[in-house]
C-alpha cells in the first residue's frame, strides 16, 4: 500500500471528516432555516452529566442503562416510583446541586416522559430532591423489578419490556 502524500497545506480527508461529523450533529439538532439548538439550563445538564449513557434523545444503551424516552414516565404512576426516579445512584449521586438536579429530573420527565407521566404528577420540589437523594437505595434492582411486575400488573408496560432491552455485544 503506497503511503498517502500529502500536497502542501492539504489534508486528503478532512472535507470528508468535517461533511460526517456536521451531518451527524444536524440529524439531532439542526433543520434547514433554523439555528443550531442551544443546550442551556437544566437540558445542558443533561447533555453533559447524563446523555454519555442515556443518550441525548433518551435511547439508553440496549442491555446495560434503561432507556428514558417514552419509558421513565412510567415511574409516576406508582407511589415508589417518584422517590426510586431521586434515589437510583447515577442521580443520588450526580455532581449537580439539589437545585440543578431538582430542574433535570422535571425536564427528563417533561421531554421524556411526556404522554407516560401519571396525570396529576406534581414536579419535584429541591426540598425533596434534596431530602431523597441523601438515603441510599439499598436494593435497587428487586425495587426496579418489583415495579415492572405492577406496571405490567396494571396494563402500563408490554411483559416482555424492562426499558433495557438487549445487548447487541455478543458476550462470552
Amino acid at each position: 500500500m503506497k503511503p498517502v502524500r500529502y500536497l502542501r497545506g492539504s489534508f486528503p480527508l478532512l472535507p470528508f471528516a468535517l461533511a460526517l461529523i456536521s451531518g451527524a450533529a444536524s440529524a439531532v439538532d439542526y433543520a434547514p432555516g433554523r439555528p443550531v439548538e442551544v443546550h442551556e439550563g437544566a437540558r445542558l445538564d443533561y447533555a453533559l452529566k447524563c446523555k454519555g449513557c442515556h443518550g441525548l434523545s433518551g435511547q439508553g444503551t440496549p442491555g446495560h442503562v434503561p432507556r428514558l424516552d417514552g419509558f421513565v414516565g412510567l415511574f409516576t404512576h406508582l407511589p415508589e416510583g417518584r422517590e426510586y426516579l431521586v434515589r437510583v445512584p447515577g442521580v443520588a449521586r450526580s455532581v449537580l446541586d439539589d437545585e440543578r438536579l431538582t430542574a433535570v429530573l422535571n425536564w427528563v420527565l417533561a421531554t421524556y416522559g411526556r404522554d407516560t407521566v401519571a396525570p396529576g404528577f406534581a414536579p419535584y420540589t429541591v426540598e425533596e430532591v434534596a431530602a431523597a437523594r441523601r438515603r441510599p437505595l439499598e436494593d435497587r434492582k428487586g425495587l426496579r423489578e418489583r415495579m415492572l411486575a405492577e406496571l405490567r400488573t396494571r396494563g402500563l408496560l408490554a411483559p416482555d419490556d424492562d426499558g433495557i432491552g438487549e445487548s447487541p455485544e455478543q458476550r462470552g
